[in-house]
């Protein structure tokens, strides 16, 4: 990567992703360490994790659908590279962070769905730190780089739902 190319970049300290494996992991491992249960066990007969799993499937197709959107409109979905065009369809029309978003669903699908309870309660984590560390550098940089049509659309799309 360029010098140039650096600079057009929202400058974030990792990839976004490694945010929720990181929570993942944290969670499992405060899970099996501590022994904090207010979950019910997970199962094919608990509401629980039937919730879960629709939320984590439904988590899944939202990131999917961000991702899609932006190759269909032939920009870079890793925020290591330049942004080449602002995309507002898709799933872009109701949030502007569909996939940001589907990772923090994923963590509470998942999260009821095998009864971690760590993992639930890092949710709001999860989203506090994508929230701070990686959507707000990146509506700097996309501010700073579309101007008035990224203005418009902070305007009238809601950042999370």
């Amino acid at each position: 990567m360029s010098t140039s190319e650096a600079s057009d970049t929202p400058g974030l300290i990792t990839r976004p992703p490694y945010f929720l494996l990181a929570a993942l992991v944290l969670a499992a491992l405060l899970d099996w360490g501590t022994g904090l249960s207010f979950l019910a066990a997970p199962g094919l007969g608990s509401l629980q994790s039937w919730i879960g799993l629709a939320v984590t499937g439904a988590a899944i197709a939202l990131a999917i659908s961000g991702v899609r959107t932006f190759k269909r409109a032939n920009t870079n979905v890793d925020p290591f590279q330049p942004a080449l065009k602002l995309v507002t369809a898709g799933p872009y029309r109701f949030t502007r962070n569909p996939m940001y978003l589907g990772m923090v669903l994923f963590l509470l699908g998942t999260s009821l769905a095998f009864a971690l309870e760590w993992g639930l309660l890092l949710t709001p984590v999860l989203w506090l730190a994508y929230d701070r560390l990686v959507v707000a550098r990146e509506e700097a940089y996309l501010s700073r780089k579309f101007g008035a049509p990224y203005t418009e659309f902070l305007g009238r799309t809601r950042r999370w739902l």
